[in-house]
């Protein structure tokens, strides 16, 4: 019986749903802390971040996102629209807007 719930819980676990744990991480974006809930971030959730409500118009800006102290398997690089990063504790992001010309 005891097996079952253990399984009950790391299902629990392993997918975030009644797990009171959650770990919570703090990204540095451009210079300011955000805590951080999630195991990965995308291109858009970081700009969102470095910009609230400010949205985002592509035919007129550019938006590059960099990042640094990452994991250790990918401890730098830029993060483009359709992808996502793992994050960790600590980890620095800088977002800047370009107009384009």
């Amino acid at each position: 019986m005891e097996a079952n719930n253990n399984e009950d819980k790391d299902k629990k676990d392993n997918h975030g749903g009644g797990n009171d744990h959650e770990k919570t991480v703090t990204l540095i974006v451009n210079t300011r802390s955000q805590d951080w809930s999630e195991k990965t971030i995308s291109y858009q959730q970081v700009i969102d971040l470095a910009y609230p409500g400010q949205p985002t118009n592509p035919a007129e800006e550019e938006v590059t996102v960099r990042y640094s102290r990452g994991q250790d398997d990918n401890l730098e690089g830029s993060l483009t629209a359709t992808h996502t990063v793992n994050v960790k504790n600590k980890m620095v992001f800088d977002v800047y807007r370009t107009a384009r010309s």
